[in-house]
């Protein structure tokens, strides 16, 4: 069954470790779109489940999601006004 999300674009497969993760945050009133960019592998791995905050966009944050040796980037979008807050929040939900 696929997941019903309401503010993530779903051009791209996402990362079935972070579905939960991401319905949960796309019910910030801040946040205005969620885009996961494509899924790749990278050469070193890990098997826990990582998040982290890259850097501001232009339109919002970019962050990057990782399980094990793959990898996907993360477009949170928001007003330049609300992207620390954003930032501290995405944090808050991965403790």
């Amino acid at each position: 069954m696929k997941t019903k999300f309401k503010k993530v674009k779903t051009e791209h497969h996402i990362l079935p470790e972070f579905q939960g993760f991401l319905l949960e945050i796309e019910q910030h009133e801040k946040i205005t779109r969620i885009i996961p960019g494509r899924i790749s592998r990278q050469q070193k791995g890990s098997s826990e489940r990582r998040f982290s905050i890259s850097y501001p966009t232009a339109t919002g944050i970019k962050c990057i999601m990782s399980k094990g040796s793959t990898a996907q980037e993360l477009f949170v979008i928001c007003s330049e006004k609300d992207k620390e807050l954003i930032s501290e929040f995405l944090l808050w939900k991965l403790e």
